[in-house]
């Protein structure tokens, strides 16, 4: 049977999603001062939810457009019920976990949209309040300077974010030895050591730098346009949604191709959008792209071939 605390945590959780669905965002400190709890709290709340589409910015916790609670097909007693259920046999068997988090993942998407379905990305597992990701978090408000352990190497940064690029999770940090910003894969940081010096209030705009970050390759400091010539048979996939933040379209074409733009800061970037839209798509700038593109692809090729079923 569920205790007090899960009753507390659920309760709250299930009537800030109401807030989010009807209002469509509110203020972290009124949700606290709201809910009784302090702004820590909330922003631990919406990272165990982190399979809802919600987010926080700037102290502000949104939800995503179209996503409301009133279309699901449960009653709210119905969802928390559930909830509370799959809470508690959380962790009696890690084998079932990921079963676990699949399940909540479908009660929170498909049932939440009707007529309309968003189908969810999938999420690389990860226990929100591990001791690991407690102590990040606590280093990255107190702006503390730490050493990551991670492949063997030891690495002095300044803890920035806690962010996930294709469904797997990553430390954004200042490496000092060399002043700029990387990733660190949360999957494979062996330990983490907060000192109890603090870093230089200097300000840096995290969300501003996000929105030029495309993947978890991405270099700081490093940037280069990558024009593409789009073929007409997929050319409205990208009228109709930009693909990297960056995206531009330069110019259409008589034929009904288009011609597109991207400021990346690694070949990476690009690498996988563009093979996933082949054979209709084609790189014009840099030529240095393009002769590593036609390379990859005459290898592959070449290996394909070798292969007898």
């Amino acid at each position: 049977m569920a205790d007090a605390k899960h009753d507390l945590f659920f309760s709250r959780v299930l009537l800030m999603l109401q807030k989010l669905s009807r209002e469509g965002s509110a203020n972290i400190f009124d949700l606290a001062d709201e809910y009784d709890v302090d702004d820590r709290t909330i922003r631990r709340d919406v990272k165990r939810l982190h399979f809802f589409p919600i987010e926080i910015k700037k102290n502000i916790v949104t939800i995503v457009d179209g996503y409301s609670i009133e279309h699901s097909k449960l009653q709210d007693i119905e969802f928390l019920i559930a909830e509370l259920a799959l809470s508690s046999i959380e962790g009696i068997d890690t084998s079932l976990d990921k079963h676990l988090h699949s399940i909540r993942a479908k009660l929170s998407h498909p049932l939440f949209f009707n007529p309309y379905k968003i189908k969810a990305d999938a999420y690389e597992k990860i226990n929100m309040d591990s001791e690991l990701l407690n102590k990040i978090e606590d280093a990255i408000k107190k702006r503390n300077v730490s050493k990551v352990y991670s492949n063997q190497l030891v690495s002095t940064v300044h803890p920035y974010k806690v962010i996930s690029f294709d469904g797997f999770w990553y430390l954004l940090a200042k490496d000092t030895e060399d002043d700029k910003i990387k990733t660190y894969l949360i999957a494979s940081i062996e330990e983490f050591r907060a000192s109890s010096e603090v870093y230089a209030s200097q300000y840096v705009n995290i969300d501003e730098i996000l929105e030029n970050v495309h993947t978890a390759w991405f270099e700081d400091g490093n940037s280069f346009e990558v024009k593409v010539k789009i073929k007409s048979e997929i050319a409205h996939y990208f009228t109709l949604k930009n693909h990297l933040s960056s995206q531009v379209i330069l110019k259409e074409n008589s034929d009904g191709s288009i011609i597109v733009s991207f400021n990346v800061s690694s070949d990476e970037d690009v690498d996988n959008l563009i093979k996933s839209w082949l054979p209709h798509i084609e790189v014009i700038k840099p030529e240095r792209l393009r002769k590593k593109m036609i390379s990859e692809l005459e290898n592959y090729v070449k290996d394909l071939k070798k292969i007898t079923i």
